[in-house]
């Protein structure tokens, strides 16, 4: 949701390799992870990233996002920078201050921000469900069946094994619907087929 650019070219080597080097951070670290939306979308069914995406999507549950925090000048050390978002005021069930997502950059010069290539989003344990809000311009609560973020399988993809929640396809199929058919315009706030609550609008939050 990040990305200004898309994950072709230059980019989408970078992405690739981005890909390779935060989830072996997060294995090396034992923070369990999934391969998320339009990410695992386009691994699934083209064998790549989606050429017209412009970021990459992680998922973590919210007992490690402590953890996760923790691992900021690890990924500076692996030639990436890293941003804790947080809640910026109460939205639902989540109030100000709560962690959202760390947001992931490449870097150049060594010190300046080049783009963001990833987003690692924070999911949050509600009863049997794991939520999020997507954040904009009307804050929308999503929620998914807690074994999408629980139960994980290895999946190989460009040379290296990732996490993938274990009925991915059942995951593709909640999230998109009708997942095999190609939609290169995508509206992620309203197009999924997710379990969602629209809160009152706001403020867009960066």
């Amino acid at each position: 949701m990040a990305g200004v650019v898309k994950l072709t070219g230059e980019y989408g080597q970078k992405a690739l390799k981005l890909l390779a080097d935060i989830t072996a951070i997060l294995e090396a670290h034992h923070i369990p992870y999934v391969v998320d939306a339009g990410t695992l979308l386009g691994i699934v069914r083209e064998n790549r990233l989606l050429p017209w995406d412009t970021d990459m999507d992680l998922s973590i549950t919210a007992n490690y996002a402590s953890q996760l925090m923790k691992l900021r000048w690890i990924i500076w050390k692996a030639g990436y920078r890293a941003k804790i978002k947080y809640y910026k005021r109460d939205l639902g069930l989540f109030k100000k201050g709560m962690p959202r997502l760390m947001r992931i950059s490449c870097r150049k010069f060594f010190f300046f921000k080049d783009v963001n290539l990833m987003d690692i989003f924070i999911k949050y344990l509600v009863d049997d469900e794991y939520c999020w809000v997507h954040t904009n311009d009307n804050p929308t609560l999503k929620f998914y069946p807690r074994h999408f973020y629980e139960e994980m399988t290895s999946y190989e993809f460009n040379g290296k094994s990732y996490s993938f929640p274990s009925d991915y396809i059942g995951y593709l199929t909640y999230h998109y619907g009708d997942w095999q058919t190609v939609k290169k315009q995508w509206n992620s706030l309203h197009d999924d087929t997710v379990k969602k609550v629209y809160l009152k609008p706001s403020q867009p939050e960066n």
